[in-house]
């Protein structure tokens, strides 16, 4: 389903299906992206303040969005304009399952763009015991549906 400008009024909710985390995920993440011991080494990871191996707070953001897109959430998106106020509220171990919850929180046309507004979202990532891992308000150029 398309979810142009017109349809994403203030208010509107969405949520994801759930992923899950893989202990081999979390460490080819943190291998390419995010060199730390509590993402890459168990063994270095139970003396860190995790206590265990845990996912690096970008891998959590790219899956957010991923989950977003998979759930075709941005399906009318010209471009993102920002990420803001970013939030790593929990650790996410592996076999955590996260989904994301958004909420439009503001938008406005676009004064550049005629065929586009802009869509302010609230998202929040919460594991399968419902607590809130990340969240963040991100912004973007979304097309108009002129029918």
């Amino acid at each position: 389903m398309p979810h142009y400008y017109e349809g994403l009024e203030v208010c509107t909710a969405f949520e994801t299906p759930g992923v899950t985390l893989t202990e081999d995920a979390i460490v080819r993440f943190g291998l390419e992206y995010d060199f730390q011991p509590f993402h890459i080494d168990k063994i270095a990871a139970q003396a860190s303040a995790f206590g265990g191996l845990v996912a690096s707070g970008l891998q959590t953001l790219v899956l957010s969005v991923r989950q977003c897109n998979q759930a075709q959430l941005f399906t009318q998106a010209i471009a993102g304009l920002g990420f803001e106020s970013v939030k790593f509220r929990l650790p996410v171990p592996p076999g955590a399952t996260i989904r994301v919850k958004v909420g439009v929180t503001g938008r406005r046309l676009s004064q550049s763009r005629p065929n586009a507004g802009i869509v302010n979202r609230h998202l929040e990532t919460i594991d399968q015991d419902n607590r809130v891992v990340m969240t963040m308000e991100m912004s973007s150029l979304i097309k108009r549906n002129h029918a």
